[in-house]
């Protein structure tokens, strides 16, 4: 995994250092100031790929260093996420119009923070991919707010835009429906881990083996979505055997609830339009998803559509 640099600006050295040291136990490079000029003038001078923000700083307020950054043609570029104490409706949206990509209330939770981190350097790089800037990809109203993944809205357009491009240009698309079958806790006094803490891990899990133009989504409660252009069923299924791995050889905690998940995969592929849109696509992964989670052992069931036809 490219390391990428995060700039954290808190005017409370503990609190910055505190999200420095996790970013970086998750693969990060992270740096941090306490003042809003120093944010703008390490922006400026070039290598920060995203800036985690404070509004209340002791000489320039966030909202104003973020304007500033997005006026700036050398620094407009950088994702920025508000982390505050200030978290009403008004200045949640005051910050995006500004140009935030996302907002979080302190006091935060680690996880979350990460997943919040990963979806905007992940949305980064879509874009990036699909060659341009296209609005939805920036709008909240696409994402989950829990997991920092997109949801089913999304899902259901982009899938429906993949098998059609599949269609066109005669290459593989898979499509991933991703369930919690088992949760396991450590200790059974304490109990598992909640489960807005664990879907939070499975996302970042989910994410980190997928490449940055797969199609990732929490679709509903704890069933995850994952649209995998250009592969195949072959592909599909070391996919999911690489996420089954991660999350079992995992032990989330919440913070002192050690927990273990185990999952289930409903697998389908197809290429040159054998699918005959998304809701078929989804359908069909879900009677597969449905067949896993009775079996034992590995519960993974794929099916190639092409051959089925």
């Amino acid at each position: 995994m490219e390391q990428y640099t995060v700039l954290v600006v808190d005017d409370c050295e503990d609190e910055t250092a505190l999200l420095c040291e996790g970013l970086k136990l998750h693969n990060y490079h992270a740096q941090g100031v306490y003042t809003g000029q120093a944010a703008l003038d390490r922006c400026e001078a070039g290598g920060i790929d995203l800036v985690l923000l404070d509004i209340g700083l002791p000489d320039i307020d966030g909202h104003e260093v973020c304007s500033r950054l997005k006026a700036n043609p050398k620094t407009r570029d950088i994702p920025v996420i508000f982390v505050t104490g200030k978290g009403d409706a008004a200045d949640v949206s005051k910050g995006y119009k500004l140009g935030a990509v996302d907002y979080i209330a302190k006091p935060y939770n680690l996880p979350i923070v990460m997943v919040r981190v990963n979806c905007a350097m992940r949305t980064r790089h879509t874009m990036e991919y699909m060659g341009g800037q296209p609005d939805y990809l920036m709008d909240p109203v696409y994402t989950d707010h829990l997991t920092g993944l997109r949801n089913r809205r999304f899902l259901m357009e982009r899938l429906q835009e993949e098998i059609e491009k599949s269609h066109r240009y005669k290459y593989p698309v898979s499509c991933l429906l991703v369930d919690i079958d088992e949760i396991l806790a450590e200790d059974t006094d304490l109990g598992a881990a909640s489960m807005d803490d664990l879907l939070a891990e499975i996302a970042l899990a989910i994410r980190g083996s997928s490449r940055y133009y797969d199609i990732l989504a929490r679709f509903d409660g704890a069933l995850f979505a994952a649209v995998l252009p250009h592969a195949s069923l072959h592909d599909a299924v070391s996919y999911a055997n690489k996420i089954q791995e991660e999350v079992s050889s995992t032990t989330f905690h919440d913070p002192g609830f050690p927990t273990h998940a185990k999952l289930s995969f409903g697998i389908v592929s197809c290429a040159n339009g054998a699918a005959l849109g998304a809701d078929h696509i989804l359908g069909e992964a879900m009677r597969n998803l449905f067949q896993a989670s009775t079996m034992l052992g590995d519960k993974i069931v794929a099916r190639d559509l092409n051959k089925d036809n």
